[in-house]
């Protein structure tokens, strides 16, 4: 058991040399024909060390990964290149003054000189840390951001003639089929309908749209509509044969990234609303 009171008690430059022993013992450099392979103290999910190679160039110095672990967010289907995705893994390259190379997947940094490397490690090491903490917040952040430009355009096309309601039913007998936004048009409103859109980021997303469409196509309900909203054009969060099965049954399923007008135009169509806002 660790004896804090121990550390507690040290003088400052005690303890920071008790530190600095601990976090440097547990580098490890090891020369490699490009130039040093330096594993890190720290881990990733896996339990593998953190690592990265520094080699010469004729301006200096470069720092890189082996690009090994945005290949794996790729082959998991989170898309990195584009959407907030891509604007958050460049936000954080960014303030370690390093970028990915969009053919080999390899994180980098740009050359320089002999005089920077101490710190130039340290920001690139803090990048690669932070960048594995994407696979673990991009999902929800992603989806709430999904989300909340889905509503903005939603009241900013339909003002008044709608209200929204997160994570309901669209009818009281289909409790079992909740979707992530239910639209109400106002009474005001002749002839439209309530409508259930369900914001598509996966797989079993597209499922449950799907399911709640073919029930209500089962049962001849002409009382309200059923829609799945598509984030992204390369549709790389759903499988192509999800998508052509959902498809071929006719599930309305407006993609919005790109082209939120048209998007906000077919679920006008679905749910009878008229196509702007009253005002």
């Amino acid at each position: 058991m660790i004896n804090l009171a121990h550390y507690l008690h040290m003088l400052p430059e005690d303890f920071s040399k008790t530190l600095c022993a601990a976090f440097c013992g547990a580098i490890n450099v090891r020369p490699v024909p490009s130039g040093y392979a330096v594993s890190s103290a720290f881990s990733d999910s896996s339990g593998d060390k953190i690592t990265f190679y520094l080699s010469e160039t004729a301006d200096g110095y470069q720092i890189e990964d082996d690009g090994d672990y945005l290949a794996h967010l790729i082959a998991r289907d989170i898309p990195i290149g584009e959407g907030t995705r891509g604007q958050l893994l460049d936000a954080i390259l960014e303030q370690g003054k390093a970028y990915w190379d969009r053919e080999t997947f390899e994180i980098k940094s740009g050359s320089f000189p002999a005089k920077d490397l101490p710190n130039r490690t340290i920001e690139f090491l803090s990048s690669l840390i932070r960048v594995r903490d994407l696979e673990l917040v991009t999902r929800e952040v992603v989806n709430s951001t999904f989300r909340e430009d889905v509503v903005s355009a939603l009241l900013h096309r339909f003002g008044s003639n709608i209200s929204i309601k997160d994570h309901g039913v669209v009818a009281n007998d289909f409790a079992e089929f909740p979707a992530d936004i239910v639209l109400q048009p106002a009474s005001m409103v002749d002839g439209a309908r309530p409508g259930a859109i369900y914001l598509i980021s996966s797989n079993d997303k597209l499922n449950e749209a799907l399911l709640a469409f073919q029930e209500k196509q089962m049962q001849g309900r002409e009382d309200f509509s059923i829609l799945a909203l598509i984030e992204e054009p390369d549709m790389k969060v759903i499988s192509r044969k999800r998508f052509q099965r959902a498809q071929n049954r006719s599930l309305p399923m407006p993609i919005f990234r790109g082209d939120e007008e048209a998007a906000m135009t077919r679920i006008a169509r679905e749910l009878h609303l008229p196509m702007r806002a009253n005002v």
